[in-house]
């Protein structure tokens, strides 16, 4: 204890807690000033650092971006967080939930993150029924992106999107990119590499100003097995008035619902979906203007011989 007083205050020289109080004022006064040099420092590259940025649109875009100008394609629904690195589709449409110590997943989940993804789109207040136009000029105006066009794979008439018969439904939006507008292909100026159902399509389409989309198997085998592919709506494209995307008041992207029907169950299929348009690029390895994913209907029969 008679440490502990010396310590608080010396009686000799003065000191409290072992500095007298000219060094106490001193040293009050020194944090002062240089908590405030580093205050308005901070202020000043802080300020500085606003004057670069906007929050409503980026500083860089398009070409001058690492993004670039070809989006690539979004495929929906996800994954669960445990499989988020893995592009496989695969799940059991006999079995709806999941069966503990089995490999194979049931649809349950796959259909339960279908509903989240198109959960917001059924909220379309303040948007505009673009109904095929679009007002050029007009920032912050967004179209609504109507549920209905995904006909059979809405939801309203199969709330299991097509998982429970094997015939799934996957969902393809395009990547935002910040002001890009599409140079679309016209109908005598198609690209020579396109399918010829696309081609088809593009020319009983009304509107012809589309990002379109096109689905296949990767490879020979994949083709010969994958069954038909149904796409919704039946222009399978991105119309014109929903872009360029400006990061738009409640902004909806627009969507494809590809569905495949009746594959052959239990086998591994590989699968690219390409987005088309003359300012989107195409790259297998680095996945510029496609989607891959594989895809495998399992029966209960088939699952159990997966280990």
């Amino acid at each position: 204890m008679d440490a502990v007083s010396w310590f608080l205050y010396d009686k000799n020289t003065g000191a409290i807690m072992g500095r007298t109080p000219l060094s106490w004022l001193l040293i009050t006064i020194f944090y002062i000033v240089y908590y405030a040099f580093l205050a308005g420092f901070w202020a000043l590259m802080l300020l500085a650092f606003f004057q670069f940025i906007d929050d409503k649109e980026p500083r860089w875009q398009q070409d001058s971006s690492r993004i670039g100008r070809s989006p690539a394609l979004g495929v929906r629904p996800g994954q669960t967080w445990d499989h988020i690195d893995s592009s496989i589709i695969m799940f059991n449409k006999e079995n709806e939930a999941d069966i503990e110590g089995k490999v194979v997943p049931g649809y349950g989940g796959w259909v339960k993150r279908t509903n989240e993804f198109l959960e917001p789109y059924k909220k379309a207040d303040g948007l505009d029924d673009c109904s095929g136009e679009r007002e050029d000029g007009i920032k912050g105006w967004a179209c609504q992106f109507k549920l209905e066009t995904l006909g059979a794979c809405s939801g309203a008439t199969d709330q299991n999107y097509g998982y429970d018969t094997g015939s799934p439904c996957i969902l393809l939006k395009l990547n935002k990119i910040y002001g890009l507008e599409h140079e679309y292909y016209e109908e005598n100026a198609l690209h020579e590499d396109m399918p010829e159902e696309l081609k088809n399509r593009i020319q009983g389409a009304t509107n012809k100003k589309q990002v379109w989309v096109s689905c296949k198997g990767e490879n020979v085998a994949d083709r010969e097995s994958l069954g038909d592919i149904s796409y919704f709506p039946a222009d399978g494209g991105f119309p014109d008035y929903y872009f360029p995307y400006m990061n738009q008041d409640g902004y909806q992207s627009p969507i494809i619902a590809v569905q495949f029907k009746e594959s052959e169950v239990g086998q591994f299929f590989h699968v690219e979906c390409r987005a088309w348009a003359h300012n989107i690029e195409y790259h297998r390895r680095d996945r510029v203007g496609i989607a891959h994913f594989e895809l495998q209907v399992h029966t209960t029969a088939t699952a159990a011989k997966v280990v």
